[in-house]
């Protein structure tokens, strides 16, 4: 095993048992989970790229991918769920705020990868829903469905924190990743709805 599968191994143990300890106390202290919760995001590794987890992904158009299979081009990446109706919604639409600031020819170029925390719910079929929904059915748009254990591991590299909650939704940060061709962490926007002109910037240097 390599230093990087390592460190995310670690990382992913260490990750369960924060969460845990703070399910804990955030149980104790409301009595349930009735509110949604915004997690911080947590510090990464801006050397190592993404692109060296080994796992199997499943499209809102039923194929198999692997995101190593997109290095070579820019890619702007977020963590959501299917039947969320606070922040998610509102993180799919700031992933299209980016993407609409960027010049027709730099969009050509770049992927908007929405990977799923719900590997029960949003499977192929409800992400295709989504995709319809929201009207996002072009080329450019993927969205994952993936196992628990991959979908920890990602979400650990990305840093973006997340537990469910016993009525099955999720809390979880607010967080998009722009990802390098070779799929290192190149910025990260924190928050909802905020500026996105200098992520644009980012974006466009590194088509160029």
């Amino acid at each position: 095993m390599n230093k990087f599968f390592q460190l995310t191994a670690l990382a992913s143990l260490v990750f369960s048992a924060q969460l845990m300890a703070q399910d804990h106390s955030h149980h104790n202290k409301h009595g349930d989970h009735s509110n949604h919760t915004t997690m911080n995001a947590a510090e990464v590794s801006h050397s190592q790229s993404v692109y060296q987890i080994d796992a199997s992904w499943k499209t809102h158009q039923k194929n198999e991918l692997k995101l190593s299979e997109l290095e070579g081009t820019p890619v702007i990446i977020s963590m959501i769920y299917g039947s969320c109706t606070t922040a998610c919604p509102v993180l799919v639409h700031d992933v299209k705020r980016l993407y609409s600031k960027l010049d027709e020819d730099t969009q050509k170029h770049v992927k908007l990868v929405m990977v799923s925390f719900d590997t029960n719910r949003d499977t192929p079929e409800a992400l295709a829903d989504y995709v319809k929904q929201y009207k996002l059915n072009n080329d450019n748009w993927l969205f994952l469905n993936g196992s628990e254990q991959d979908i920890r591991t990602l979400a650990t590299v990305l840093g973006v924190r997340y537990r469910q909650r016993p009525d099955g939704d999720f809390d979880h940060s607010n967080l998009i990743t722009i990802l390098d061709k070779q799929g290192v962490i190149a910025e990260r926007i924190e928050g909802l709805s905020q500026p996105m002109d200098k992520p644009a910037k980012v974006v466009t240097k590194l088509v160029r």
